[in-house]
């Protein structure tokens, strides 16, 4: 997958516009690493724990807090397997406290601050469904998925907004917080994402 070096600092920004795409690498993850094969910037879970969820969360010294405009991409190529099973989403970095790497829903809802989604529906049930949240209060209706559907979320200024193959999905608002992403995963290769990429 092409990377870029070509950055004018995580979360700066460059006048007149976003930098490049860049693709994440995989030593910027933590959490329960050890569910998860962990390649360039793919994200497979090849293992199951009965009873704990395995979490990650991009927390390294050379991974992007996200404190301005950015974007960030991914290829859902896991299907979330079915009610809870995987969330997704970004968070205020002043509740690192409240992550947890193996918890229901990696702590998320347990935040003020929290922007995110898991997963609805049944598991193999196409089209796949998931639920917007803020903090611990489900936002809006469930909203519908593929396979392999691009998602794609994005903030300028302090609007977030969540796209999924091109087609508009939910927006927050008032989202002026330093950002970081986490994912929660229960059921082995049903959170699997690839491609991992951002813009600051």
């Amino acid at each position: 997958m092409f990377q870029t070096t070509n950055l004018v600092g995580f979360g700066a920004g460059v006048s007149g516009g976003l930098g490049p795409l860049t693709s994440i690498t995989a030593s910027m993850w933590e959490g329960t690493t050890s569910e998860y094969q962990l390649t360039n910037d793919d994200v497979v879970k090849h293992q199951q724990t009965i009873g704990n969820f395995a979490n990650l969360r991009i927390k390294h010294a050379t991974a992007p807090v996200l404190d301005g405009d950015f974007v960030w991409q991914y290829t859902q190529s896991g299907n979330m397997g079915g009610n809870t099973d995987s969330s997704y989403g970004f968070y205020d970095i002043s509740e690192d406290a409240t992550w947890t790497a193996t918890g229901y829903r990696a702590g998320l809802n347990s935040m003020t601050n929290s922007f995110w989604f898991d997963t609805r529906g049944t598991i193999g049930s196409s089209p796949f469904s998931f639920q917007p949240f803020e903090g611990g209060s489900s936002q809006g209706s469930a909203q519908t998925f593929l396979l392999n559907d691009l998602f794609k979320w994005e903030r300028i200024d302090t609007s977030l907004k969540l796209f999924v193959d091109d087609v508009e999905k939910y927006e927050w608002t008032g989202v002026s917080e330093s950002l970081r992403f986490a994912m929660s995963g229960y059921t082995a290769t049903k959170p699997n994402i690839s491609d991992v990429q951002f813009q600051v």
